[in-house]
């Protein structure tokens, strides 16, 4: 029904974040644009399968009070926020979703590539959870090119799990019933992804 779309890694600073991932992959990613109203900005780098990495920072050139661009630069940290999942048909994401007794929230959203393009996508946010950002949203891109068709390659998504101290059999019974496929374990409350990259084997965090 639904597979993962990209991974976003918050950063407090965008250029730090394009030269940490690049130190790490040997890929430099791609600046993708300000999302406006919401504080932020990113860039990307692609991998196989029409899924990609967004490093996700705080747009300074925004009005950063109450938005997630705030957050990311109070919090000096860098490492992986949450996951988007992409689907074409919220309402059935919903249906599951309520049977788990969560709601939902959908969020229009766009912004504007370095060479013109226009995308327009909507995002579905799920509350009432005890998961926080383990839990993925939801991505439907309507007509818009995929941000993986035009931003660099090279690395590949090998493996990404979600580890949870507390309900992780309540969260793998959730991914199972939302038919994605992702690995859900028992641990510290994490997400981890494995990439083959020019420069080899890469843990996110």
């Amino acid at each position: 029904m639904a597979k993962l779309d990209h991974i976003m890694y918050a950063v407090s600073d965008l250029q730090d974040g394009i030269k940490e991932i690049s130190n790490l992959t040997g890929v430099t990613a791609d600046f993708g644009g300000a999302h406006p109203g919401k504080g932020t900005c990113n860039a990307l780098l692609s991998f196989d399968h029409g899924q990609y990495l967004e490093i996700i920072a705080p747009d300074l050139d925004q009005e950063l009070a109450k938005t997630m661009g705030q957050e990311l630069l109070d919090h000096h940290f860098s490492g992986i926020r949450t996951w988007a999942v992409a689907t074409e048909n919220f309402e059935e994401i919903q249906k599951i979703l309520e049977e788990f007794d969560c709601q939902t929230n959908i969020v229009d959203m766009n912004r504007t590539r370095m060479d013109g393009v226009k995308l327009s996508w909507s995002v579905m946010l799920v509350t009432g959870h005890v998961f926080g950002n383990l839990m993925p949203f939801f991505i439907n891109w309507f007509d818009s090119p995929h941000p993986s068709l035009s931003t660099p390659g090279g690395c590949r998504l090998t493996a990404f799990s979600v580890q949870l101290v507390e309900n992780h059999a309540t969260f793998k019974a959730l991914m199972n019933a939302l038919e994605i496929d992702v690995e859900v374990g028992q641990g510290p409350d994490g997400l981890r992804a494995v990439i083959e990259s020019p420069n080899g084997r890469v843990l996110l965090h």
